[in-house]
């Protein structure tokens, strides 16, 4: 089977036209047509119903069945080229989200820089959620991510490296300073500042929330975690973020939560199932495992 005729016929389906994915390919229209007709030999299908007096075109069951499969086909097909080329290049493409590179990576970067292994790195710094993607693509090798849950996605290698808690903080003035832990409840009529982006701390709010009985009212988002802090300080609204953040220079105080809800901020060292590390790399990824002693310390 040629996969060069999956490719054309999941443009075909993707466009429901011969033409356009003539001209997407810069090929004959009869090429696609031909590719067709070879698929549903193979397959011993008919994969494409053509309505020729109305000009449509349908994709039959086998043919959306197939649709599925090419997917999953070509996307391993270009990463394995991607890969392939890649081989004997040193370069560790490696993502983790501010947070992480702020709290957690500097406590290896000192060994990574003493074996000589930093000069080999190109870091992409962006919101879990994103580097998730990225490396599901083969755009990243290896990646340090968030999540409130344990990284369970399929394709992927996840190793647990440490659990956070989450605290409510609040300025020195506010009512609920005194406190050492309170209900999530209690914050229902205040003003909330949150991390903008959607994979942790985001979902940890929705889910902090939803079990409290409330929506937060949310004043302001942002991506810094420093003027969350300087905010919640100044008395503008309180927040939720992972409690390793907080320090006591930051002028706010942090409250444990006693509602039983199990997010936490999950660190995990993840790479794709089929990734073959070389040499580098598989020394960079060893001195990464190292961040589970420090959590277990």
């Amino acid at each position: 089977m040629n996969t060069r005729d999956l490719a054309y016929f999941s443009a075909l389906v993707e466009l429901k036209n011969y033409t356009a994915v003539a001209a997407r390919f810069s090929v004959s229209q009869p090429t696609i047509t031909v590719a067709v007709k070879r698929l549903e030999t193979e397959f011993n299908a008919t994969l494409v119903q053509r309505d020729r007096a109305h000009n449509t075109l349908t994709i039959t069951r086998p043919g959306l069945m197939l649709y599925q499969r090419a997917q999953m086909v070509l996307k391993d097909l270009d990463l394995a080229h991607s890969e392939v080329q890649r081989a004997d290049q040193s370069t560790i493409r490696f993502g983790m989200p501010p947070i992480i590179g702020t709290l957690w990576f500097p406590l290896v970067a000192g060994e990574l820089f003493s074996r000589g292994l930093l000069k080999y790195v190109e870091t992409l710094e962006m919101g879990s959620g994103y580097l998730l993607q990225e490396l599901l693509a083969g755009k990243i090798d290896v990646a340090l991510l968030g999540s409130v849950r344990p990284l369970n996605e399929r394709g992927l290698d996840a190793t647990l490296l440490g659990a956070h808690e989450f605290r409510a903080i609040v300025s020195p003035e506010h009512r609920l300073a005194p406190r050492k832990r309170i209900a999530f409840a209690e914050l229902a009529n205040e003003n909330f500042i949150s991390l903008t982006g959607k994979f942790v701390h985001p979902q940890a709010l929705r889910d902090y929330s939803q079990f409290a009985g409330f929506d937060p009212r949310i004043v302001y988002n942002t991506p810094n975690i420093s003027l969350i802090k300087a905010l919640v300080a100044s008395g503008f609204g309180v927040s939720l973020i992972v409690g390793d953040t907080i320090h006591a220079s930051d002028k706010v105080v942090a409250l444990r939560l006693s509602d039983p809800v199990a997010d936490r901020f999950n660190m995990s060292l993840v790479v794709r199932k089929n990734f073959l590390p070389n040499e580098i790399q598989r020394e960079f990824i060893s001195v990464l495992f190292g961040l589970r002693h420090h959590h277990e310390a």
